[in-house]
């Protein structure tokens, strides 16, 4: 493909890469005479060895979305993109996958392509690995303007929408790895292709040495000249008898006056031995990493003396780089400079048990871990009370002169309750009318649009008769003045229960983003029933039938669900600011679902996910949970100090 390309691109005039621009891969051919190329790169032990201990220990490590709030960062689940990022890059992969084909492609190629996928709002709703090879950045002449021709292979699939596959950079993120310049990241492949074909050809070369060895080793001589019918004898026994590793050793009978002179390995076959060790260390070298860790224990000790002293340079010095430049390329999709991804690399540098228990009693005496926390670490369950923090009494504030039996310590209000319950939509009955009112209102007033679209061009379609763009704005502004309004009210409620307070403010980013996506989703569905709804010639009457039942019956259940889900999600976040750490699933429903009824009673960290079913979600009516999880629930979401 990138061949065809660049044939394509002479013929219209595009101009090639400058020549002092780095070449990327294409296997070309090195001085040990093997074209060396991604596929028969990974055929190299050392090569192989490095990138997948790079994608697998890089994939694996658990990562988060969290936000800066002054001194703070905390968690930000509720950003469209975290779950893309951290769970489910789209339905079908995972997002641990995710990250390894990434990896994987910057390893190889020094760049990696992942489509963006949006929503009719323009949310990130999947994330789309595209090989290298089908991608080419393009300058758009007037403007500067960076672009990428898509150009997908045969056995590839992305929602691409874009015409020509013409995809703006905001809806590709280009992960680049190290680079002098230009558009490309440097394959580290490509760059170091006399290494690995060296590798490769060591790598045949032994093969063939063991395939052609003839042990016990040595040279056959007999007296005078032997015929051509002796000589073919004579060679073809010794080759039945010992030649493959597997006959080494064999008993030798000689006969006719034959001698066997035995013979040591060559001094090129031996040095060869020594060249294809140095070349095992020198890819490494190429990807930083250390040598033991891909086998080559002969130059383990430069990287520590102990396991952990060796761990902590592999992640310091080999992964940490990598990761950074992930973390760096995603915050495009996040879109604030205060929200950024993170990946979490203390999994790879746990001490033993006696480094661990001391670390964790230090953190205790000192009052910056509770007992909880450190057993959450440990993976144990936590216990009563093990959520206090101690005070040294040894310890004063800097310039004060009180001793500390005087000195007021900071103490949790005296009327505060340890839990608090989202409000059912029995007890917000005036914001579910207000919902469908509002709700109804819209659209009213968007079958009038229609009707009188329809007058003036009856034979226009339903995506020519409604403006998506002007319908999202307009539905977006509704959803978002009542979810302000609703959230402000159950969060500053539910944070008063717990003893603290709520800044509705900072939820705002969060309910604009949902109100656009489900002001999106709304139109989106209200153009699909239009199309299968109405006849050109009984348009008119047809559309004010279908308004009719929005009205009603789509308004009301619209607005019942939007309650649910923002009360759920004012109480968490009141919850949160409160300082509350955990939080429970609880099933009201008399006769709930199966899989609701199993999670009663659920309990999990305030920022982690509940599991139903098959399905998690951050609390009841979570659209992350699916349709089939939120119709008709009735469950609530309990939190705790």
């Amino acid at each position: 493909m990138p061949l065809v390309r660049r044939l394509l691109g002479r013929r219209s005039g595009r101009q090639e890469r400058g020549r002092t621009s780095l070449p990327p891969l294409t296997g070309s051919s090195t001085a040990a005479d093997v074209r060396v190329t991604p596929e028969r790169a990974l055929q190299v032990a050392a090569v192989y060895s490095c990138i997948r201990l790079l994608a697998e220990t890089g994939s694996m490590l658990p990562s988060g979305v969290f936000q800066r709030q002054g001194n703070s960062r905390v968690p930000y689940d509720e950003h469209p993109a975290a779950p893309l990022l951290t769970y489910r890059a789209n339905p079908q992969l995972e997002a641990g996958e995710f990250w390894a084909q990434v990896l994987g492609w910057m390893l190889l190629r020094g760049n990696a392509a992942v489509y963006v996928e949006r929503s009719g709002g323009g949310l990130p709703i999947g994330l789309w690995p595209i090989s290298w090879t089908s991608v080419e950045p393009r300058r758009v002449e007037a403007t500067g303007e960076l672009v990428y021709k898509v150009t997908l292979a045969d056995d590839e699939w992305a929602p691409i929408r874009e015409t020509d596959g013409l995809v703006r950079a905001e809806n590709l993120l280009h992960f680049r790895s190290f680079g002098l310049g230009g558009v490309e990241g440097l394959s580290p492949i490509g760059m170091a292709r006399q290494a690995v074909g060296t590798g490769f050809a060591a790598t045949a070369y032994i093969g063939g040495f063991f395939a052609r060895d003839a042990s016990p080793g040595g040279i056959v001589s007999v007296p005078g000249k032997l015929n051509d019918a002796q000589y073919d004898r004579l060679t073809r026994q010794w080759r039945d008898l010992h030649e493959g590793f597997d006959k080494s050793h064999q008993l030798a009978v000689m006969e006719g006056g034959a001698k066997w002179e035995h013979t040591t390995l060559s001094p090129a076959d031996a040095q060869f031995l020594e060249v294809y060790k140095l070349t095992r260390s020198e890819i490494a070298g190429i990807f930083g990493v250390p040598p033991h860790m891909i086998g080559d224990v002969e130059r383990s000790t430069s990287w520590g003396s102990g396991i952990e002293q060796q761990s902590l340079g592999y992640v310091i010095y080999s992964l940490l780089p990598w990761l950074t430049r992930l973390e760096r390329t995603a915050a495009r999709l996040l879109g604030d400079p205060d929200v950024y991804l993170k990946f979490n690399p203390d999994a790879l540098l746990r001490g033993d048990i006696t480094q661990r228990f001391t670390a964790y009693a230090q953190a205790r005496q000192w009052g910056w871990m509770s007992v909880n926390e450190i057993r959450a670490k440990e993976d144990e369950a936590p216990v009563e009370g093990g959520d206090e923090y101690l005070v040294p009494l040894n310890m004063v504030p800097a310039g004060s002169a009180a001793p500390p039996d005087q000195r007021a310590l900071p103490r949790r209000p005296q009327q505060r309750a340890e839990t608090a319950e989202s409000p059912s939509l029995e007890e917000l009955p005036a914001w579910v009318q207000r919902h469908h009112e509002q709700i109804a209102e819209f659209f009213a007033a968007q079958s009038e649009r229609v009707v009188a679209a329809l007058g003036l061009r009856p034979d226009a379609t339903a995506e020519e008769i409604i403006d998506e763009a002007a319908e999202n704005e307009e539905l977006t502004a509704i959803l978002l003045q009542l979810a302000r309004g609703l959230v402000a009210e159950v969060g500053a409620q539910t944070a008063a229960t717990l003893g603290g307070a709520f800044a509705a403010e900072q939820t705002l980013a969060v309910l604009a983003a949902g109100a656009a996506a489900t002001a999106a989703n709304i139109n989106a569905t209200t153009v699909r029933e239009l199309a299968h709804q109405f006849t050109v010639s009984n348009a008119p009457r047809d559309v004010l039938a279908m308004f009719g039942r929005m009205t009603e019956a789509r308004a009301q259940q619209l607005a019942r669900a939007r309650v649910n889900y923002l009360s759920n999600f004012g109480a968490h976040e009141g919850a949160k600011q409160a300082g509350a750490r955990t939080k429970t699933w609880r099933v009201w429903d008399p006769n709930p679902r199966p899989t609701h009824a199993e999670a009663d009673g659920q309990t999990v960290a305030l920022r982690d996910m509940f599991t139903i079913g098959t399905h998690q979600g951050r609390w009841p009516h979570d659209y992350l949970l699916g349709v089939d999880e939120i119709a008709g629930c009735t469950c609530r979401l309990q939190v705790n100090l």
